[in-house]
């Protein structure tokens, strides 16, 4: 549409001197009608409020911008687009709870992948502030500097609070397959690209691409500056190229806004004619991305990265008290290893386990490892596939219950409370509770008992507002938000 618009401004009688050579003042018109149009469109696919799993249940639209600001890791549950509301399927049992009604869809995060460009000293790993555990500080250990594991981190994929600011500049690109043409152009998204820190006016470039490159339709320009904030949180931003991880003062405790936008794959110019010529979905980021993840709809496409391996299958079963899992692959070409990682809240994930792969082989080869000391209660499982390149990508994830093994994590309740306050938490020696203020002012402290699996609270003396309980027992912590009512 917008060179034939282009070309009609052009040629209006006056609009052209005698030697075709447009005045300076028309070369402004042009612009801005240019620049207005392009906005226009952008906005025109701007999300306009989502859902996450944050205390449960949290929203926040661009006309009502919720003032709790998240703290930590939480995933999208849903969003409005085009002022329809489509859930992401991580969780739709609790918007129908809180009478959300909403169109059913199954969003992922894009797998991950390596990135062109080189880490430097731009590159951030944004977390919530409280997500080390420390309110207004860094945590120790400090978080994994593997910006990879921040975009495709949570329940599918789709945690909202983490990600990377100033993505270096780059491409990233995964195999497209199994597009289904009946989706195109029925204006549910089916790509949703986030962006969580400070927007600047670069242009990254989203497009589909045939086995040698070439766009099929257009590629998609996306300046995050023309798309109003859809929320807002407070976040650490570590220092990405430093292993580990530091955290300065002008980066802590620091709050962001949440921006989001979607497209059809008509947006991109796909259709029934060309969409089977697609062999690749390509981002273009421009140095200055903020981004937690890039979403897609499972019902109309699939992707993957470029990995030399197929995976047939991956399952869990519970035998007795551990978790046994099982894996094939269909070929193997300089596969190296599998990761087996392990979650007790699907959003953070910790490495269990490694198997080392054939390698290279065209025929099906079986695999298996044991989780023995599964948590009580869902743990999530998952495989990191990597080659020797060091390009890997995951697994669907997997979920096991159990509850007869004794509490390794923590938890409390009830959450609002008013007089007092149970924490379910490990028991050993040198454990501790410290509930602080939102400020980081610590107002209570409990030492827990050797043997003890819980500790109850006292809380009636606190004033009305959001805390932070923290158990630790010299080794680790585990931080948790309460509201005093």
């Amino acid at each position: 549409m917008y060179p034939e618009m282009k070309h009609q401004i052009l040629t209006q009688p006056g609009l052209i001197t005698r030697n075709s050579q447009v005045n300076f003042s028309t070369k402004i018109i042009i612009t801005v009608l240019i620049a207005v149009f392009f906005t226009a469109d952008v906005s025109a696919q701007a999300v306009s409020g989502i859902i996450t799993d944050y205390n449960g249940y949290w929203k926040s639209s661009t006309s009502a911008i919720n003032s709790i600001k998240p703290v930590n890791s939480h995933n999208l549950l849903a969003f409005n687009y085009n002022n329809i509301q489509y859930s992401t399927g991580v969780n739709d049992q609790a918007l129908t709870s809180h009478g959300e009604s909403f169109v059913a869809s199954d969003f992922w995060s894009l797998p991950g992948a390596a990135i062109s460009g080189a880490i430097n000293s731009n590159t951030k790993v944004g977390v919530g502030e409280m997500y080390d555990g420390i309110h207004n500080g860094a945590g120790n250990p400090a978080p994994s500097n593997d910006i990879s594991f921040y975009l495709t981190d949570g329940i599918k994929g789709l945690n909202i609070g983490t990600g990377i600011a100033n993505l270096p500049a780059g491409t990233m690109s995964f195999n497209v397959n199994s597009i289904k043409p009946q989706n195109i152009g029925d204006g549910i998204p089916d790509i949703l690209v986030t962006q969580i820190a400070d927007p600047s006016g670069s242009t990254d470039s989203y497009s589909f691409t045939n086995s040698t490159g070439t766009i099929i339709g257009h590629k998609k320009d996306i300046v995050f500056t023309s798309i109003l904030p859809v929320a807002s949180w407070t976040a650490d931003f570590y220092e990405a190229s430093a292993n580990p991880m530091t955290l300065s003062g002008g980066y802590t405790n620091t709050d962001r806004d949440i921006r989001v936008w979607a497209a059809d794959l008509s947006d991109f110019g796909i259709t029934a004619a060309n969409y089977q010529d697609i062999s690749k979905f390509t981002i273009n980021l421009s140095g200055n991305s903020d981004v937690a993840f890039v979403g897609y709809n499972n019902k109309t496409f699939s992707f993957a990265t470029i990995l030399p391996v197929k995976l047939s299958d991956f399952s869990a079963k519970a035998v007795n008290k551990t978790t046994q899992l099982n894996w094939t692959t269909e070929t193997e070409e300089n596969t190296s290893s599998f990761i087996i990682e392990r979650s007790t809240d699907g959003t953070i994930f910790a490495a269990i386990g490694k198997v080392t792969a054939t390698g290279y082989s065209s025929s099906a080869k079986n695999y298996s490892s044991s989780d023995k000391q599964p948590a009580n209660g869902i743990n999530y499982y998952r495989l990191k596939t990597t080659d020797a390149d060091g390009k890997y990508e995951y697994s669907k994830v997997l979920q096991i219950q159990f509850s007869t093994i004794p509490s390794a994590t923590a938890g409390l309740y009830p959450n609002p409370c008013k007089d007092n306050l149970v924490i379910n938490h490990p028991a050993g020696i040198n454990g501790k509770i410290i509930v602080y203020t939102a400020a980081g002012i610590a107002v209570l402290q409990i030492t827990t008992g050797t043997n003890s699996h819980q500790t109850k609270i006292n809380v009636q003396q606190l004033q009305t507002g959001l805390y932070y309980a923290v158990w630790q027992n010299g080794t680790e912590k585990i931080s948790m938000p309460v509201i005093k009512s």
